[in-house]
């Protein structure tokens, strides 16, 4: 009986000695938590690569604009020019599908006067095509031909390059290795060493594109010179590097 009584003695002992151990044990594990590693260290940067092409496709905006006290007159002749247009631009060399009609409108104006009723209206008929151009050296010719046929605007040229991605990839890699210099010196300037890329989020931006605007008349044109210039593909990268 005395040693049994011994034996749940020394069990209540070691049950009270438990969560003073234990607390003891977390505490301490919980203070190693809270030490920052190495790794959690990062140098965040972004790169910037720009690669530069010629163009190798061109988009035009051509139109016709007529005017008549008789909005039915003025339609008619709109019409009859723009076919004409059309019909040489087909002769050129232009195929349907890279003719598409992008705007149309018919115009009440008033000489010396109001829409109220002082003045003599007129109606201005407008239509106009995008021609898209897959040879860019006859731009300026097809530019003239439309003008002889009848067109009387030229609202745009705009040139372009069809295939990007070899472009693209050559921005690509200059922004990586533009990232990489940012990273080396930012981490020179720390006392830091540059470890491998965590994170890498890529943006591109459309290189930019050459406009001329004008409007021509009709009748014996020549062709005009077109400039095409070159072109700038623009990647950014921005990569988050391990820090050590």
């Amino acid at each position: 009986m005395f040693a049994k009584k011994l034996m749940l003695a020394a069990a209540a002992l070691m049950l009270l000695s438990i969560p003073v151990f234990g607390s003891a044990a977390l505490s301490g594990e919980s203070a190693a938590a809270q030490e920052p590693s190495a790794g959690e260290r990062s140098i965040t940067v972004t790169g910037y690569g720009v690669s530069y092409g010629s163009p190798d496709i061109a988009r035009v905006g051509l139109g016709v604009e007529s005017s008549n006290a008789d909005v039915q007159v003025a339609l008619e002749e709109t019409n009859t020019r723009l076919d004409a247009v059309l019909a040489a631009l087909r002769e050129a060399g232009v195929a349907d599908a890279d003719i598409q009609t992008n705007y149309f409108s018919i115009y009440q104006d008033y000489y010396g006067g109001s829409p109220e009723g002082r003045g003599e209206p007129t109606y201005r008929v407008s239509s106009s095509v995008n021609v898209r151009v897959r040879d860019t050296a006859q731009v300026g010719v097809l530019i003239a031909s439309a003008v002889d046929a009848g067109a009387n605007i030229v609202s745009f040229v705009e040139f372009n390059i069809a295939d990007r991605a070899a472009l693209e990839s050559d921005a690509r890699a200059l922004a990586i290795t533009d990232a990489r210099t940012r990273a080396d010196e930012i981490a020179a300037a720390l006392g830091l060493t540059v470890g491998e890329p965590l994170r890498v989020v890529e943006g591109a931006d459309a290189g930019f594109l050459g406009e001329n605007y004008g409007r021509g008349g009709a009748g014996g044109a020549s062709a005009s010179p077109i400039e095409q210039g070159v072109l700038s593909v623009h990647m950014a990268i921005t990569i988050t590097y391990a820090a050590q």
